[in-house]
């Protein structure tokens, strides 16, 4: 689904997105000055919701410079669901 629809568009890079749910989604990306790992990884997990631009999603959960990276991600297995930010 293209952005002018309602879907999520990311620029090129080192991102990591998950489903949080149909119209949220978990998105570590280059978000600016800061934003990434030393090793050029996201430092920066947020929550951004469908039909908003990447620059007001919510920050959900940082980690330090000296971090490879930091992730977030939904597991759905056997009616247990877990949302995960490392």
């Amino acid at each position: 689904v293209p952005a002018s629809e309602g879907g999520f568009e990311l620029p090129e890079g080192k991102s990591d997105v998950s489903w949080q749910s149909r119209d949220v989604v978990i998105v570590g990306a280059d978000f600016g000055e800061g934003s990434l790992t030393s090793s050029g990884y996201p430092r920066v997990v947020k929550e951004w919701k469908r039909g908003t631009p990447l620059s007001e999603a919510y920050g959900a959960f940082e980690g330090v410079t000296g971090d490879v990276a930091v992730s977030g991600y939904v597991s759905r297995h056997g009616g247990v669901e877990l949302e995960l930010r490392s």
